[in-house]
């Protein structure tokens, strides 16, 4: 049953995220404290089945969504981000090429710079 938990938790944060719903924002639209959110999300507290139809609800899919086939759990999670774009694709291509670790650690520390000091 924790197994269970764990895995409804875990979609619930995948879902809410592709939505680009902060926990605050979801505890909301549920009626519940986003402290509540994160124990549901973490597994630490079960989840009724109406309290689970309020969150699909909410994030507009169907509860079945929390229900996933045994070939849907063995696929690969998908992002939070959404769809990668051919050239973020064509990064991480490049990227995983390095076979350096300091090179590895390099280039990131580059893109970090370059991202963090945008104007």
């Amino acid at each position: 049953m924790k197994d269970r938990s764990n895995l409804i938790g875990r979609l619930i944060r995948r879902f809410r995220l592709q939505k680009g719903l902060s926990q605050m924002g979801l505890a909301e639209l549920i009626g519940v404290s986003y402290q509540q959110v994160q124990k549901y999300e973490s597994g630490k507290s079960s989840i009724s089945i109406e309290r689970l139809i309020d969150i699909a609800e909410a994030l507009d899919m169907p509860v079945s969504k929390f229900f996933p086939s045994e070939k849907e759990l063995l696929s690969e999670e998908e992002s939070p981000y959404g769809e990668l774009t051919g050239e973020e694709k064509r990064l991480l291509e490049l990227f995983r090429k390095i076979e350096d670790r300091n090179t590895r650690k390099a280039v990131f520390r580059i893109l970090e710079e370059i991202a963090l000091h945008q104007k």
